[in-house]
């Protein structure tokens, strides 16, 4: 449901010529990813891929479609799965919740999921322009939405899950 109604939080960065929206949606899967095993994650994650090929409007700016993950930001739909993954086995790998480490596993999957969507859109352009579309109006708010999303799952696994385990 998280993941759904994220991707409704959105705008689209008016110089961007790739039409690839801003969106809640990184924030989401990371906190779904940092909270989930990855076997939860990953049947989270395959079915909203679903919804949204079928065409509920999950995707940025309420889209769907199958062709969302050939177009301009399909990369990043993909590297959703895969930064999402790395997450949540390095999540449930882990013996303490340290927020460090947390910080350090948020980052890694936000640049894991940019190694995706750059690559799929220089594929669909080329490289520089990927990183002038892609990269640089996004990194900003990218490493804004990794630390709150580490803030989060420190927090809820911390304060929330331990304390319901007694």
């Amino acid at each position: 449901m998280a993941l759904c109604l994220s991707a409704h939080l959105s705008f689209t960065i008016p110089i961007s010529e790739t039409g690839i929206p801003f969106t809640a949606q990184s924030f989401a899967v990371f906190v779904v990813a940092g909270l989930l095993a990855p076997q939860a994650f990953s049947i989270v994650i395959v079915l909203y891929f679903i919804l949204g090929g079928l065409g509920l409007p999950v995707f940025a700016d309420g889209s769907s479609g199958f062709e969302k993950f050939v177009g301009n930001s399909g990369g990043f739909l993909y590297g959703f799965l895969f930064s999402g993954l790395f997450i949540s086995f390095c999540m449930d790998k882990m013996k303490d919740n340290m927020g460090f480490i947390v910080l350090l596993i948020m980052l890694v999957a936000t640049v894991i999921l940019f190694i995706f969507g750059l690559s799929h859109l220089a594929l669909k352009l080329d490289f520089s322009k990927s990183i002038t579309y892609g990269l640089l109006p996004f990194w900003k708010m990218a490493l804004f939405k990794a630390i709150l999303a580490t803030l989060f799952v420190f927090c809820v696994k911390r304060y929330v899950l331990q304390k319901s385990t007694y």
